[in-house]
């Protein structure tokens, strides 16, 4: 017999209310800036479930994302959320592509205290078009919204994907393919 039974919603446990406390509920570290020495020059510092055990069922998250001059924070999607992000320091261009057929992008410069939606599923990317840091901080509509960052996944996936099926898609040579494929690919996410 089984006298406390398991729970999991989004693949995380649900905690007994009753044992529920204070630190389950907060985070400390989002005024730390994250380490933008990276190649793209941008670091997402997360608070969502795994940070905060507490958001579990809650459907709400947080990033902070730092960016060095002229860093970006690549091309990705979040499968389960959509995303509000606040510019507080520099600026940033973003923007996102709608769905096939049209792929139409979506762009904006957006300045310290402006505010830009990315919709659920859709790829989406931040630059600093500036010659100073960058800081942004993002809403997300899922405490366990994923990421799936489009370079890192096409090219970076393991295994591999066939570089016969990727030279056909980017209608590209499959040496050129090959070489992406033996790129490192670092997640900033």
């Amino acid at each position: 017999m089984q006298l406390f039974p398991t729970v999991f919603v989004n693949g995380k446990f649900c905690k007994d209310p009753m044992l529920a406390k204070a630190d389950d509920f907060f985070l400390r570290g989002l005024n730390v800036p994250g380490n933008t020495s990276n190649q793209v020059g941008s670091m997402v510092t997360p608070a969502n479930v795994v940070q905060i055990p507490g958001l579990n069922t809650l459907g709400i998250s947080l990033v902070r994302i730092d960016y060095a001059p002229y860093g970006l924070n690549a091309p990705h999607t979040h499968p389960r959320a959509t995303e509000i992000l606040q510019v507080v320091k520099g600026s940033l261009y973003v923007g996102f592509v709608t769905s096939n057929p049209e792929n139409r992008l979506i762009t904006k410069v957006l300045y310290e205290g402006d505010a830009f939606v990315f919709p659920v599923g859709l790829i989406h990317f931040q630059f600093n078009i500036g010659k100073y840091p960058a800081v942004a901080f993002a809403a997300l509509s899922s405490q366990n919204p994923g990421v799936i960052t489009i370079a890192n996944a096409v090219f970076g996936s393991n295994p591999p994907i066939s570089d016969d099926v990727l030279a056909k898609a980017f209608q590209v040579d499959k040496k050129f393919v090959d070489r992406l494929q033996a790129q490192f690919w670092m997640d900033t996410n």
